[in-house]
């Protein structure tokens, strides 16, 4: 092999010297590229953001807004860039090639109304309610000032919040049935601040969910909240109103919401009770480490996170997150197998995977630990060297468990700052009846951690530290 590569060579460099090239030297340009901030892309930030990209080749001199930044080994880059707001240009000098690249960020003046104005604050959004049931009026004025709600017909003066003058507050409920009352603000001098319309019933229907299991949940409240519960399809329940594209409704006794397009309205249905118990998810699930029970008959789920459009985050030479994702949870696949246990992958191509749909994979599979592998990455307005780490999130108890086994093993393999395991409400980690964790195993778009996460020995190194922490997991089912 040695004695062919040489031959090679010499082929190679008498190919080129007739040609009238030399190995030792090019006329080519140095080339740049800006990965993040794409060109002409909006950035969410107000004062900074980070810079990153690549040059070739990567000993290049390179200068940004006329400051020197040092590539690393790989050619990648990253700097801080100040921003003002609108259109922003950062100027890139690499040898003798000069970029301008041009990116957005918000305009300061195209901000909402500030206190000198009227500003409804509630309802912001269509609402539903009981007859009889207050509903609050909230909105923002000078201090000092009579505002008043025009309700439908009716007019309803509002007082000043002791602790914030600024703001006016009053309630009012419906006797009768009645459907999109107008709300308008308003006070003298000032202009009409509209607010959301109101329909009050004395009875709601029952819904029925349409939505996919996971993806369907109960919420404290409209688009946010903790999750109360998870929706079944085919499950009836008492509908209590809405609040925008949310449908209020009752589940054990409490008032509840959901996502309506995961609702249709079941007029017909008998009215389900307001204590209504959903089904137990956990049913037929061990909810505990499988201590005991030999690898060939434990099943371990590999999430490769995002794929296909969904890159996920990138490097600063353009590497993708999808893409390392995949190469590490292959090569944990192999680690796995190899020690006997059985292993499934939510994706094994460059396929986007619907999230809830990869919480069903691992449910239908009565799987007994879910893993998801991802590489993370700053805000714009952060420095990725300066809060690089890694760290391990679940959600539940059972979660947390197989985190707190797996982390401490991937942290002693990964030379980075170490921030442990944190609970965290991630789509892929809400699983009620096996025990899932979420890995974010370095920064991508740090040019240290891009390079350090296509390295083939620190990938085995964490693929090895994982089967690792999956044997100090069932050990931990032992006590």
């Amino acid at each position: 092999m040695i004695r062919r590569s040489f031959f090679c060579c010499r082929v190679g460099f008498c190919v080129l010297f007739a040609s009238g090239f030399s190995l030792f030297a090019s006329d080519a340009k140095p080339s740049v590229r800006v990965v993040f901030p794409a060109s002409g892309a909006w950035v969410s930030t107000s004062s900074q953001t980070y810079l990153i990209g690549s040059v070739t080749p990567p000993d290049t001199p390179l200068t940004v807004n006329a400051q020197t930044v040092t590539p690393w080994r790989t050619g990648g880059f990253i700097c801080m860039v100040k921003v003002v707001p609108g259109t922003n240009t950062v100027v890139l000098r690499a040898g003798a090639t000069e970029l301008r690249h041009t990116f957005r960020t918000p305009d300061s003046a195209a901000r909402p109304d500030d206190e000198v104005g009227l500003r409804a604050l509630e309802p912001v959004q269509p609402l539903g309610v009981y007859t009889g049931e207050n509903v609050r009026l909230v909105c923002r004025a000078p201090a000092g000032r009579q505002v008043f709600a025009a309700v439908g017909e009716r007019t309803v003066p509002l007082v000043p919040d002791g602790a914030t003058p600024s703001r006016y507050t009053a309630t009012i409920s419906f006797p009768a049935p009645t459907e999109d009352v107008p709300v308008v603000f308003y006070a003298d001098g000032l202009a009409d601040a509209p607010a959301a319309s109101i329909t009050a019933c004395a009875a709601w229907p029952a819904h029925t969910v349409t939505g996919p299991l996971f993806a369907a949940r109960a919420r404290t409240e409209p688009g946010g909240g903790d999750t109360a519960a998870f929706l079944t399809p085919g499950l009836h329940v008492q509908g209590a109103g809405f609040v925008g594209g949310h449908t209020r409704f009752w589940l054990e006794g409490k008032r509840c919401f959901t996502d309506s397009g995961h609702l249709a309205a079941a007029p017909d249905v008998p009215l389900p009770p307001r204590d209504l118990v959903p089904p137990d998810l956990t049913a037929g699930f061990a909810m505990r480490p499988p201590t005991g029970r030999p690898p060939a008959e434990i099943l371990i789920v590999l999430d490769p996170g995002h794929g296909g459009p969904s890159t996920g985050a990138i490097g600063p030479t353009g590497v993708t997150e999808k893409e390392v994702n995949l190469t590490q949870a292959r090569l944990m696949r192999e680690v796995l197998e190899r020690a006997g246990f059985r292993v499934l992958m939510t994706r094994d191509s460059d396929v986007d995977v619907d999230l809830y749909e990869r919480v069903r994979i691992a449910y239908r599979a009565k799987a007994d630990a879910f893993i998801s592998v991802h590489h993370n990455a700053t805000a714009a307005h952060t420095d990725p060297r300066n809060v690089r780490h890694i760290s391990t999130y679940a959600w539940n108890a059972i979660g947390l468990q197989l985190a707190r086994a797996l982390h401490p093993k991937l942290a002693a393999v990964t030379p980075i700052a170490d921030r442990g395991v944190m609970a965290a409400s991630f789509a892929v980690c809400r699983n009620p009846a096996i025990p899932s964790c979420l890995l974010e195993l370095d920064f991508i778009n740090c040019p240290e951690g891009e390079e350090a996460i296509q390295r083939p020995e620190q990938q085995r190194r964490v693929a090895e530290a994982l089967l690792e922490g999956i044997r100090a997991w069932l050990a931990s089912g032992e006590n």
